[in-house]
């Protein structure tokens, strides 16, 4: 009998295959890396609630939306309806969506080889691995924005569809929008100079319904048109620069720890310019467009999470390059850096876990790894299984009706809805989101705490306010009927649009929990002179908190020259106030070693003519020890 001969596959069957087996490759590394972050539970006790019959609520006693991606607490919603689990439910839905991105990018790639390399980048990239999963809404902001790309750049689709997705994808994480913004500005000109204004606002209209009227109930239900978050997480009166340099050491970070997600956003950027098509070109405007908002909004604290959606539209752009860019014979060449710089014991820049101090960004899936990496889960180690869960359930069986706690995910998920926590850092809670940030000169980015006004936690176990701040007990009130009155009451509708126009902001004292901790003294207690070099805090020099000094100078002064003694090893911020007026502010750099030193000071000749009548010494940045002594004015 004859022996059969092996049928060969054909080239193109041959790489078809090849890509089967990368896309395989992916899915296998993301669900040996898959994982749940602490914070993804902060959404997940909303979703709990919302399955027990509470409401879209936070604490069951409020309505607070304590989630920034509404689309994406719906589907774990439905998810979680179904099984009554969160944990690997999450992860269920964060594989299955990502699996979906990883489909459209093969959809968009313009051969097999592009979708070689597409899949392979992707796979090379730590931080798109690691958020794959998570329990955060990364998953379905990448496949939101990869059929936008797929519609705008294969299938040049009018305004209704693109504004559809668009909208969806503002649902997913509103920032996301910037991505798509200039392609969906583009596609509306078309659409103008096609089919006229009226034509195109009817299909922009009818695109951007969803997002409407998820804002118009979130108005309704809430009181307000964006997430608590919001409020929490941007309203923190962090001096510009200080923001913007910390969003640069983001930038640095994630090409010291995950360079090839750097680099590949690189590869994509450079492939979308050198494309002929202007649609590539405004896509790549997109994604640096939201590099200058990451900048802008100083990073994040969880290494890599922001940089997973450009970096994904890079690759769409990849996917889309020139066709004689990828073939059999350069594809390799193409990827073998990547993967050299994958493998390379010393490519990736480590630091132990406990020392992100040093920029305020943490390897959250490294931290959280024993408690909530997938790869952890035995029969007799359980999931979620961390400390903050434990403590969670500790909290679940005691008597308590209110807790301050600042790791609010975990613990407030494992107490269950009967208890109201308090978050300090004001994701959850909608007044302290509206108190400033409590004055730290070594802020962590992400975790803008506020200081707790005295009688608040007791206002909040009597269902009533108590705090001897009386003008903020009445803020409290109006916000307390917006969010815990008659959803119907026309009271509650008039209070929330004053709200909302900041009609009640007179009534609160920000300087008075923004520095709960400032010193106030008279002059005279700053006339002896401390000798140059002295200890820090010595005889003659007052040691101060982070909240500084405020010094009273008992008349209006016309001052041209100022010195101060101070710790030399810190940075200061003074300000000249005349009353509670501000008249200059003026930065004191870091003047010597930690020890007492004088620093001059000139006030401007504006601030000379309208005169002072204090001076507030603020510490901008050092060690954490700081101290004032003498203080000398000058005509």
């Amino acid at each position: 009998m004859q022996e059969a001969v092996p049928t060969r596959l054909d080239p193109a069957a041959q790489t078809k295959w090849l890509v089967l087996g990368i896309l395989a490759v992916l899915l296998g590394l993301i669900v040996r890396d898959a994982w749940m972050t602490e914070d993804a539970y902060i959404t997940l006790r909303t979703v709990d609630n919302v399955v027990n019959g509470y409401g879209l609520r936070w604490n069951i006693d409020e309505r607070v939306q304590g989630y920034t991606h509404p689309l994406w607490m719906i589907m774990l919603t439905a998810g979680y309806a179904i099984t009554r689990e969160a944990y690997f439910t999450s992860i269920f839905i964060g594989v299955l969506t990502t699996f979906g991105a990883l489909l459209v990018v093969m959809k968009l790639a313009r051969t097999p080889w592009h979708a070689v390399a597409a899949l392979t980048l992707l796979a090379l990239s730590r931080a798109f691995v690691e958020f794959s999963t998570s329990g955060l809404e990364n998953p379905l902001t990448h496949l939101l924005v990869g059929v936008f790309l797929y519609l705008y750049l294969v299938r040049e689709a009018g305004p209704r569809a693109l504004t559809l997705c668009a909208s969806l994808l503002l649902l997913s994480r509103t920032d996301a929008m910037v991505v798509v913004a200039p392609a969906l500005v583009h596609v509306a000109y078309v659409s103008y100079r096609e089919r006229g204004w009226k034509e195109t606002l009817r299909e922009l209209a009818i695109g951007v319904s969803p997002y409407v009227a998820w804002e118009a109930f979130s108005l309704f239900y809430y009181g307000f048109p964006f997430p608590n978050t919001a409020y929490a997480k941007l309203n923190t009166g962090l001096p510009i620069r200080e923001v913007l340099r910390q969003g640069v050491t983001y930038l640095l970070n994630g090409l010291a720890w995950d360079p090839p997600t750097m680099i590949v956003m690189g590869l994509g950027i450079a492939a979308g310019l050198l494309h002929p098509n202007l649609r590539t070109k405004l896509v790549v405007v997109g994604a640096l467009l939201y590099l200058v908002y990451v900048v802008r909004i100083g990073g994040d604290f969880m290494q890599g999470r922001f940089l997973t959606l450009p970096m994904f539209a890079s690759v769409c752009l990849v996917a889309r390059a020139s066709v004689e860019v990828f073939t059999p014979s350069t594809t390799f060449a193409w990827l073998a850096p990547f993967v050299f710089l994958y493998l390379h014991p010393s490519a990736l820049e480590k630091y132990p876990i406990v020392d992100f101090q040093h920029s305020g960004i943490a390897d959250e899936r490294n931290f959280y790894r024993d408690g909530l990496a997938m790869m952890m889960f035995t029969r007799t180690h359980p999931l979620p299984n961390h400390w903050l869960w434990r403590a969670g359930l500790d909290a679940k069986n005691s008597n308590d009706k209110v807790r301050v706690y600042g790791n609010i995910g975990l613990y407030g998920f494992a107490a269950g809805p009967k208890l109201h926590v308090i978050d300090p850092i004001a994701l959850t809670d909608p007044l302290l989101a509206r108190l400033p940030v409590r004055y730290d000169p070594n802020w962590r980015v992400g975790h803008y705490i506020r200081s707790l006004p005295p009688g608040y936690v007791e206002s909040a176990v009597a269902d009533q306010c108590v705090m001897p701040d009386k003008p903020l007990c009445e803020y409290y009130d109006k916000l307390r009927l917006v969010t815990a009155g008659d959803l119907w009451s026309w009271q509650r509708i008039k209070t929330l649009v004053a709200m909302n126009f900041g009609a009640y902001e007179y009534l609160l004292d920000r300087d008075r929990y923004k520095y709960p901790g400032v010193v106030r003294e008279q002059r005279s207690n700053f006339v002896t002179k401390v000798s140059e070099g002295s200890v820090w805090n010595g005889p003659g020099m007052h040691v101060i908190g982070p909240d500084g000094i405020i010094i009273a100078l008992g008349k209006v002064s016309n001052a041209k020259r100022v010195l101060i003694t101070a710790d030399g090893n810190d940075t200061y911020d003074v300000e000249f106030r005349r009353g509670t007026k501000v008249i200059e502010t003026i930065s004191s750099p870091v003047a010597a070693s930690g020890s007492a030193r004088t620093r001059e000071l000139k006030p401007s000749p504006s601030t000379s003519d309208a005169g002072f009548d204090s001076i507030w010494m603020r510490p901008a940045g050092g060690d954490g020890m700081y101290s004032v002594g003498y203080l000398r004015i000058s005509p």
